[in-house]
């Protein structure tokens, strides 16, 4: 009996241990990852104001989250399992629904900020001017902080369960109605949201006039405009699919790890992409140097290039281009 408890509990610290290195492995890659895209759109000159504050506010939620599961959650897990039960190792949950919350409402903007321009091609500078852009960020991130206020209380939690490797809210009234609602329903609110205003855009580009001829430098910021809007279309399919693997395929097992996967490693993979999905689409945060004081990012800036504040290219343009694609 006693040999059979400490082969348990051996592999239960064997477990620990694990689950700890692959969050701490995963969380580092995408601290590194989205640190680096914050770096690069403090210098890039081609993004725009707009798109680029609000690119930038979805990064720092990314780089956030990334932070507590890489420098919070992984170390009490690896030294003081038993910290996740306490109120301050609570708190855990807490910032991480934060978060995503922010990351989530930035994309949203985003979507906003793109049909908008689309539909509204000589009024889009008016609508998103630096004022409005910087006091919509703030209020996202205001109503982000709001949302988690109730998890103070004792009896709304949201902590992490070191038998599953994962967070789960608790069973009291409280937790219940927070976690259906304020998590899981406005989550499935904000993705369909964006992806029904991306659909809207994209039909919007469609049905343009498709016989205008183009300049080389038309069809140049043509081919960046498209980049954004698949940018946009893949970080959007990437939430989805954390959702849905969160709330629905880590139900149907019973195993630990597959559960692991499905529920804490999505969460930590779909703010690390998210990152990676920005590097890949923009060649100049590519070519981004942190260390190199003399990197250029792209060159003169959006306006200067004949872009407006909102990195567009004008919409007849766009519409042609694709137009002429098929």
């Amino acid at each position: 009996m006693v040999s059979s408890n400490s082969s348990v509990a051996a592999q239960e610290l064997f477990d620990n241990r694990m689950s700890s290195a692959v969050i701490m492995t995963m969380g580092l890659i995408g601290v590194s990852v989205n640190l680096h895209v914050i770096l690069a759109l403090r210098r890039l000159k081609t993004f725009g104001y707009a798109f680029g504050r609000i690119c930038m506010s979805h990064t720092v939620a990314n780089f956030g989250n990334a932070l507590v599961f890489s420098c919070y959650v992984a170390p009490i897990t690896l030294i003081y399992p038993e910290f996740h039960k306490h109120y301050i190792g609570i708190r855990a949950g807490q910032v991480l629904i934060l978060f995503w919350n922010a990351s989530v409402l930035s994309h949203l903007l985003t979507a906003v900020n793109r049909c908008v321009v689309m539909y509204f091609p000589l009024k889009h500078e008016h609508i998103f001017t630096k004022r409005v852009t910087d006091t919509a960020i703030t209020l996202l991130w205001i109503f982000s902080i709001c949302q988690v206020i109730p998890y103070f209380s004792t009896e709304c939690l949201f902590d992490y369960h070191i038998e599953t490797f994962t967070f789960l809210f608790g069973s009291s009234p409280c937790s219940v109605v927070i976690g259906t609602y304020t998590d899981y329903y406005f989550s499935i609110v904000m993705i369909c949201a964006i992806a029904s205003l991306d659909f809207l855009t994209f039909v919007k580009i469609r049905t343009m006039n498709k016989t205008i001829k183009m300049s080389d430098d038309q069809k140049r910021r043509r081919n960046r405009q498209i980049r954004f809007f698949f940018q946009a279309l893949c970080q959007g399919f990437a939430f989805m699919t954390e959702l849905t693997s969160f709330f629905y395929f880590s139900f149907q097992f019973k195993n630990k790890w597959i559960i692991f996967g499905f529920t804490t490693f999505a969460w930590i993979t779909v703010h690390m992409l998210d990152g990676l999905i920005v590097i890949l689409f923009n060649k100049e945060i590519r070519a981004f140097r942190a260390f190199n004081p003399h990197s250029i990012l792209g060159g003169s800036s959006a306006t200067e290039s004949g872009v407006n504040s909102t990195n567009v290219v004008p919409v007849t343009t766009v519409a042609v281009t694709l137009g002429n694609q098929k």
